[in-house]
């Protein structure tokens, strides 16, 4: 009877024990101490619901000093990416990193700090602690290099970090955690990223080089390597008297997670293998360069697990994720506000969340507009998939703007063009060979992408067709309660649909190019003298693919005069542009883009046979 009573007790006991608290976290890599206070108080909000951390791990000034002379589009991967010695360098590593940029840094760091204690939140720090290191720094102590980490296909100069299965390099990484903590003692959590984006570990199977490193630790386990960096970073945050939660990002490849994972410290987790974790936000990494844009469904779907008790970490996403833009405020208030909704009562299932969607048209259109707008967010949500679904390598972020198929024309000769006439785009392209750079529009960073099956494939179309029937609904709305924001959000969609259209062009154009290569490298060709419909078997193919093209550059460049210059990522200023960051001219690059399309406009008639009839 007793032993009953006793498990009686237990249980009920069990039942009354409070949930552990939630923690949301936030990225911003804003530079602007004004701007991260207007949103560091939309995060705020969600402090009725758990803490409420901000990621703080953000350099004030790209990592110049880091690019090889001339230029690398692989060091643009990491020319924003934050870790602890750039912001309190350990003695050994501070002369090799510039102190005046350091300080900035360090600057701009305590003062968002102050904010978050100034409205009771915590902080998150994103760390790449096996960052390569200038190579005078491997010059003074040799023993410490660790594996190459750059990727060969994509640098022009191979980088190095440091290796961790030594003791000595796991000090620093322990001291310079312990300033850090002990600076900014709102840090609770920390996000390491390993082997991408200038960041490696020994012989890890992910290094882009292959596996490599020195031959002393070739034979260690990746669970044992991992395991005491984990402990290193702990220690140090310890040792300033604190506590983090410790996250382990980037790529493990093969089987490395089923090594690491039983070797984990306490408090440690392997993102990608965090059941506790769910994310959500804008679309801002899907649709860049262009910003605004929500899918209400998609949030509404992803925070239906926010309704698990085991569910403690809600990553809420607005920033691009090479640091180079956030959101604009308006639309983290909208991320906020769906994201409110769905933790305060999550969907279950697809008709709850359908119902969720409906009330939130209701909300935002009022009683008239409700079933339209309802349709319309669907419709956008269907586009956006169907668009991942038949050309999922059509990447805005790679192809639209480091590739810059955005900006560049679209020629049958490319090489045609003077260097004069190439200067404003042709620098800023990933690859690192200027040929390829020039006469390859489907190059992917050293790969090469895929597409559908034909230019006028229905799949692609039917997408963007959706798409623009919904900003046309969204549009059409009137007296809606958020009639602003919507017609904000059906700008930012037609952006959106003509920066795929752009892809999509000259995915096939180069198709085209790639098929008549011989005729295309020969002499200027007079056409056969008999009657054609077709001409060549290409020629009507480029003709549409061009006009398509010209169209689209004019019909973006009014989206952009009519307000869509605010709903683009781009540099402040010209010396600002990059691999992945327009420049502050858009239109001006369009206005050239066209002229030099206009003006190369017959070429393939000089190769391929036109119709005649």
């Amino acid at each position: 009877m007793a032993r009953l009573l006793w498990l009686s007790l237990v249980a009920s006991s069990a039942l009354a024990a409070p949930a552990p608290q939630r923690t949301f976290i936030f990225g911003n890599s804003s530079r602007d101490i004004k701007e991260f206070r207007a949103f560091a108080k939309v995060a705020a909000k969600f402090k009725r619901y758990g803490n409420v951390q901000i990621d703080i791990g953000v350099l004030a000034e790209k990592s110049r000093y880091e690019m090889p002379p001339g230029g690398s589009p692989w060091h643009e991967y990491a020319n924003f990416h934050a870790n602890m010695a750039k912001f309190f360098p350990h003695p050994k590593v501070a002369p090799f990193i510039p102190a005046d940029w350091v300080a900035k840094n360090r600057e701009l760091l305590l003062a968002k700090a102050a904010v978050l204690r100034e409205l009771g939140l915590e902080a998150a720090f994103s760390s790449h602690d096996t960052h390569f290191l200038p190579e005078a720094f491997f010059r003074q102590y040799p023993h410490l290099r660790g594996p190459r980490v750059d990727h060969p296909r994509r640098s022009k100069r191979e980088e190095f970090a440091w290796c961790v299965d030594l003791q000595e390099t796991r000090d620093m990484i322990e001291w310079m955690t312990a300033e850090l903590i002990r600076h900014v003692p709102e840090i609770k959590s920390v996000t390491s990223l390993n082997n991408d984006s200038g960041s490696g570990l020994c012989w890890a199977a992910a290094q882009y080089s292959g596996p490599n490193g020195p031959r002393h630790c070739a034979g260690r386990s990746v669970g044992i390597r991992v395991k005491e960096l984990a402990e290193a970073i702990h220690r140090g945050a310890q040792k300033a008297g604190g506590k983090i939660v410790l996250r382990l990002g980037g790529n493990f490849w093969q089987n490395e997670e089923d090594i690491i994972q039983p070797h984990l410290p306490p408090d440690t987790y392997l993102a990608r293998r965090d059941p506790a974790a769910i994310g959500t936000g804008s679309l801002i990494n899907d649709a860049y360069p262009v910003l605004g844009l929500v899918d209400p469904l998609a949030m509404v779907t992803s925070l239906e697990r926010s309704a698990d008790p085991n569910v403690r970490r809600i990553s809420i996403g607005s920033t691009f994720m090479y640091r180079r833009a956030d959101e604009p405020l308006e639309t983290v208030e909208k991320i906020a506000e769906i994201a409110q909704d769905s933790i305060a009562e999550p969907a279950r299932g697809l008709t709850s969340r359908l119902d969720k969607l409906r009330r939130l048209a209701l909300r935002w259109g009022g009683q008239n507009n409700t079933e339209a707008l309802f349709e319309a967010f669907y419709r956008m949500h269907d586009a956006f998939r169907m668009k991942q679904a038949v050309a999922p390598q059509y990447s805005n972020v790679y192809c639209g703007v480091s590739m810059r198929h955005i900006t560049r024309p679209l020629l049958i000769k490319p090489g045609t063009l003077a260097p004069d006439e190439e200067a404003y785009f042709l620098p800023h392209i990933f690859n690192i060979h200027e040929s390829e750079a020039r006469s390859d529009y489907i190059d992917l960073h050293g790969s090469r992408i895929s597409g559908p099956a034909a230019w006028t494939g229905a799949g692609l179309r039917g997408a963007l067709n959706d798409a623009l029937a919904a900003a046309r609904t969204f549009e059409s709305v009137k007296g809606a309660p958020e009639e602003k924001w919507l017609r904000q959000l059906a700008l930012s969609i037609r952006m959106w649909a003509s920066e795929v259209r752009s892809i999509h062009n000259f995915y096939f154009a180069q198709l085209v190019r790639d098929r008549n290569s011989q005729a295309l490298a020969g002499p200027l060709r007079i056409p056969p003298k008999i009657e054609t419909w077709y001409g060549d078997n290409d020629y009507l193919e480029w003709n549409g693919i061009q006009r398509d093209e010209l169209d689209n550059a004019n019909e973006l460049m009014a989206l952009l005069k009519n307000g869509g210059l605010n709903w683009i990522a781009r540099a402040k200023d010209a010396g600002s542009e990059d691999t992945f960051l327009l420049g502050p001219d858009v239109v001006g690059a369009l206005e050239k883009k066209a002229v030099l399309m206009r003006a190369h406009w017959l070429d393939v008639q000089k190769y391929l046979a036109s119709p005649h009839k």
